[in-house]
């Protein structure tokens, strides 16, 4: 799979997403970033926690893969932000999106991964 065009398609589908990086199982950045021409909310030090804790819950809920299925994806609303996370099989792909967008949008750009995934 060809993540930096993975994130570069999630980048297309909405002016809102601010971040789209894909991430090993140990939360370092393997592909993608901020959007061009935005910062992040956060110091280096905390991007670098929160991924490594990202990485560390896909571990968690692969946990319960034999009795529930595998998660798709996991959505978190914020205030100053909107998370969706993404489980691929050695990797994860976080978003994070303007607080601005509805959970509908949200939810639009959601399915519009799901099927980049699926055809990758």
């Amino acid at each position: 799979m060809d993540f930096n065009k993975l994130c570069k398609q999630v980048f297309a589908l909405n002016d809102d997403v601010r971040y789209a990086a894909v991430i090993n199982d140990m939360g370092g950045v393997v592909a993608g970033g901020m959007r061009k021409g935005i910062d992040s909310i956060t110091d280096q030090t905390n991007d670098e926690l929160y991924l490594a804790q990202t990485a560390l819950r896909k571990s968690m809920r692969q946990r319960f893969d034999n009795t529930m299925g595998k998660a798709r994806f996991a959505y978190v609303e914020r205030e100053k932000l909107s998370l969706i996370t993404f489980y691929l099989n050695d990797h994860t792909l976080v978003v994070a999106l303007e607080p601005n967008l509805d959970s509908h949008t949200a939810m639009d750009i959601a399915e519009d991964t799901v099927e980049f995934l699926k055809k990758a």
